[in-house]
């Protein structure tokens, strides 16, 4: 069953946004949290994060369309056709930690060979 992708609600001092950027196409496949699409304001641009693992069913309003606080903005299947994304959410970003083997210093030695001290 489609659940609606919603604009967030907006700060207080603003009042409409412009759908400036879907992130995900029609079909894509989602996890929880991960960024869909970008709304912009005078003042911030606004994420729209996605609520719930999912796949892109229908975008209904495209970009550089004008849109209100909570306004939907399209619509998305729960669980259904979850392919493995290639993106990933700030969650799963903020947790990645990269292995020693990557950050290696590629112009260090492998082993220090010293001379051996003559007596």
């Amino acid at each position: 069953m489609a659940e609606d992708i919603k604009s967030p609600v907006f700060p207080e001092s603003v009042f409409e946004g412009t759908l400036s950027n879907w992130l995900k196409k029609e079909g894509e496949s989602f996890k929880q949290d991960e960024i869909l699409a970008e709304i912009e304001t005078d003042k911030v641009v606004i994420e729209v994060t996605a609520p719930k693992d999912g796949t892109i069913e229908k975008i209904i309003i495209p970009e550089g369309t004008t849109i209100k606080s909570s306004e939907v903005i399209g619509n998305f299947n729960v669980g259904e056709n979850i392919k493995k994304s290639k993106s990933i959410s700030k969650k799963e970003k903020a947790n990645q930690v990269t292995s020693p083997e990557k950050t290696k210093n590629k112009s260090e030695p492998k082993s220090l060979n010293f001379p051996k001290k003559r007596i």
